[in-house]
C-alpha cells in the first residue's frame, strides 16, 4: 500500500483521537486502532502511531495542566512502567487476533464493575489507591500492545471528587509518560519499525492532532459534569465490545 495512505490514515486518526482525548479523556485510541488494523499490520500501527499519540498526549496534559490530580497519578507510575515492559515482549510474540479480543474483554470487565459498582453504592468512593498496582500493570500491558492504556487508567483516576478537568489532564501526564517510555522500549524490540522514518511519517498528523484536541476542548467543556462519567464508561463499553467482536 503506498505510503501516503498510510501517512493520511495516520493523520485522520490522530484528528480523531484528539478530538475524543480532549472531550473526554480517553476513548479516543480505542476507536481508532482497531480500525487502522484492518488496514495496516498491527506491530505497524501500534509503534509506528506512537510519535502522533505522543503529541496528543501533550497536548491534552498542557490544555488541562492546572487541573490535574498529581497523586492519584502518580501512585500508577512504576507499574504502568513495569507493565509497558512486560507488554511489549507480549506484543512480539501473541497472536493479534488474540490479543485484539483480549484487549476488548478486559475493557468491558472494568467498565462493567465500575457501572455495577456505582449502581449499588449511592455516593460512589471511587477505586482504593491500592488497585493502582493491578490497574497500572493492567495499563501498561494494554498500552504496549495496543495503545489504550488511558482507558483502564481513567476508571482508577475517576472518583467522585475528581472534576472533568482534572480527569483530562490526569490521563494526559499518564499518557504522556507511557508514550516517552514506549519511544525507548520499541526502539529496543522494533528496530525495523521505530525509525527516523516513523517521524516523518508522523509530522502530517501533528496540525490535526491540535485542530483535533481545540474542538475536543471546546466540547468538553460543553459536557454537563453529571453525565461525563457516563460518556467515559459507555466510551469504554463501546469501544471494548468492538475490539471484542472484530478481533484481529
Amino acid at each position: 500500500m503506498p505510503e501516503w495512505i498510510w501517512m493520511g490514515a495516520l493523520a485522520a486518526g490522530g484528528l480523531v483521537i484528539a478530538l475524543i482525548t480532549n472531550a473526554v479523556a480517553t476513548g479516543g485510541a480505542l476507536l481508532v486502532m482497531p480500525l487502522l488494523s484492518l488496514w495496516f499490520p498491527a506491530q505497524q500501527v501500534v509503534v509506528m502511531a506512537t510519535p502522533m499519540l505522543w503529541v496528543n498526549a501533550l497536548l491534552a496534559w498542557w490544555n488541562y495542566r492546572r487541573s490535574w490530580r498529581v497523586r492519584r497519578a502518580l501512585v500508577t507510575i512504576p507499574w504502568v512502567l513495569l507493565g509497558l515492559i512486560g507488554g511489549v515482549h507480549l506484543l512480539k510474540v501473541l497472536p493479534r487476533d488474540i490479543l485484539t479480543r483480549l484487549i476488548g474483554a478486559i475493557a468491558l470487565i472494568f467498565a462493567m464493575y465500575e457501572i455495577w459498582r456505582r449502581q449499588r453504592e449511592q455516593q460512589p468512593r471511587g477505586l482504593a489507591p491500592g488497585w493502582g498496582m493491578p490497574v497500572g500493570i493492567a495499563a501498561g500491558i494494554m498500552s504496549a500492545l495496543s495503545n489504550i492504556g488511558g482507558t483502564l487508567l481513567s476508571l482508577y483516576v475517576l472518583s467522585p471528587e475528581t472534576s472533568p478537568d482534572g480527569l483530562v489532564g490526569s490521563i494526559g501526564f499518564l499518557s504522556v509518560f507511557m508514550t516517552s517510555m514506549k519511544f525507548i522500549l520499541y526502539a529496543g524490540s522494533f528496530r525495523h519499525l521505530m525509525t527516523g522514518r516513523t517521524l516523518v511519517d508522523a509530522l502530517p498528523a501533528v496540525p490535526l492532532v491540535w485542530v483535533g484536541g481545540r474542538l475536543g476542548e471546546r466540547l468538553h467543556r460543553a459536557i454537563h459534569p453529571s453525565r461525563f462519567r457516563w460518556i467515559i464508561l459507555s466510551l469504554v463499553m463501546l469501544s471494548g465490545a468492538f475490539l471484542l467482536i472484530t478481533g484481529g
